[in-house]
């Protein structure tokens, strides 16, 4: 059993900025990660269009991502990376008083 999530299937490369068209098979967000059939990222949800029935996205992809062929590839939901934690700036033990 797999834990991958089908987000929808490749249909062309935009010939300008080459981002990846596909048509969604299920609710997807702006900026969610996407991922190959390997699990492999290759990129992010960059817009979203098309009619409500049957809508379409464009995936910007990752640099040095090489897909070949996209028609009919199948997409998935991609996990996201870790956020970073920023560290908190800690208050000196000694409080300082006021004049």
């Amino acid at each position: 059993m797999s834990d991958r999530i089908l987000l929808g299937r490749g249909m062309h490369q935009s010939k300008g900025n080459k981002n990846l068209i596909i048509t969604l098979s299920l609710d997807a967000r702006i900026g969610q990660p996407v991922a190959d059939k390997n699990g492999k990222l290759i990129g992010m949800i960059f817009d979203i269009f098309g009619p409500i029935g049957a809508p379409y996205a464009s995936i910007k992809l990752n640099e040095g991502v090489q897909l070949g062929k996209v028609a009919e590839k199948p997409v998935f939901l991609g996990r996201a990376p870790p956020k970073k934690r920023r560290d908190r700036k800690r208050r000196d033990k000694k409080r300082r008083r006021s004049r």
